[in-house]
């Protein structure tokens, strides 16, 4: 079994999923010292960069995604476009911000001391952000008429028709 077999679109969709929902749940019950919005935007940040690449993964192997899109935001974008996805005008706001690598490493990382709007990405809009790119990702990958959707609560999860 080689990589395209093991890291399905339905895999990368399910995965974003659960990263996103975690997120919901950080917030939910924050964390109320320290940077607690960190982790939040992380988890929103990457769930919205697996989502993109569930698209991808339609098209593309896994190598290709690997080695030409890696984790440029921009580039995810232009293509989940070209197979299909329509984007908002708040999510162009949020992927401007998400496409400055500093951002996204400060994330992760703690760089301490002001920030102005355009170094963060705001929680609440990673939140809408996601979702709506989930909704639209999800849309599009029905499309084609081998996956079926199922839906618990505020969860969704992808699964191929047997």
């Amino acid at each position: 079994m080689d990589d395209d077999d093991r890291t399905t679109r339905e895999g990368f969709f399910n995965t974003a999923e659960a990263y996103r929902l975690s997120a919901v749940a950080l917030q939910q019950h924050p964390v109320e010292i320290g940077h607690a919005d960190k982790p939040v935007q992380f988890l929103y940040s990457h769930a919205i960069e697996l989502y993109l690449k569930a698209l991808l993964r339609q098209k593309h192997s896994v190598k290709t995604i690997r080695d030409q899109f890696r984790h440029n935001i921009q580039k995810l974008v232009e293509e989940a476009e070209t197979l299909g996805l329509v984007v908002a005008c708040e999510d162009r706001d949020v992927f401007a911000v998400m496409e400055d690598t500093d951002v996204l490493l400060e994330m992760r990382y703690i760089r301490t001391g002001s920030k102005t709007s355009l170094e963060t990405a705001e929680p609440e809009k990673l939140r809408r952000t996601s979702l709506g790119v989930r909704d639209r990702v999800a849309d599009a990958l029905l499309l084609k008429g081998d996956l079926l959707l199922r839906r618990e609560g505020e969860a969704l999860q992808l699964g191929l028709k047997i």
